[in-house]
């Protein structure tokens, strides 16, 4: 502890979040693997139990990203206990900054997925090129309704997947703070 500096709130928010993009870039390409491992082996009707496994997963995962970028922080580092305060602040806050940027681009990124897996289908594509040909206007005005009314369920099902998934993950990163904190004041004078 003697060859320790005591570091202001700057410097160690710095170092966390820094730590926490570094450790994450780590960690998220073993979170993928592990994903993929255990999802290819549920059912695809199973959505929510695959955003429980995801939340699960990441929980692990950002407890581990967070230890690490604590352990690299305080290696050389202390800080005050008074600073303490300020840092989980500032810790929350980019938190939330941080789920709310990965709720918005999974939810854009979904749904421009859903919209190309939908114009681009080429079997179905060709099929209303022919109905025009084959159905009177009635049948083909049925298909449609009952196209979009499938695309609207599909769309539904995803997007409660992912409301599950991000209130769960925000859940999650909040839920790992209070550890952060007890963390942090292992190093606080």
């Amino acid at each position: 502890m003697e060859n320790k500096q005591v570091a202001t709130v700057r410097t160690i928010t710095g170092e966390l979040i820094g730590g926490f993009i570094l450790y994450g870039i780590v960690f998220s390409i073993l979170y993928s693997f592990i994903y993929s491992a255990i999802t290819n082996r549920i059912s695809e009707d199973s959505l929510i139990l695959t955003a429980i496994i995801a939340i699960i997963l990441q929980g692990i995962t950002v407890f581990c990203i967070w230890r690490g970028s604590i352990a690299t922080t305080f290696r050389k580092r202390l800080i005050e206990t008074a600073d303490v305060k300020p840092v989980m602040k500032n810790l929350i806050i980019f938190t939330v900054i941080i789920c709310f940027l990965t709720a918005w681009m999974n939810f854009a990124r979904v749904n421009e997925t859903v919209e190309d897996t939908i114009n681009s289908n080429t079997g179905v594509m060709m099929s209303e090129t022919y109905m025009q040909y084959l159905y009177d206007d009635e049948e083909i005005a049925q298909y449609e309704a009952e196209k979009e009314k499938i695309i609207s369920e599909t769309k539904t099902k995803v997007y409660t997947y992912l409301a599950v998934l991000e209130i769960g993950l925000l859940a999650v990163y909040l839920g790992v703070i209070p550890l952060q904190k007890k963390a942090i004041l292992k190093y606080a004078v």
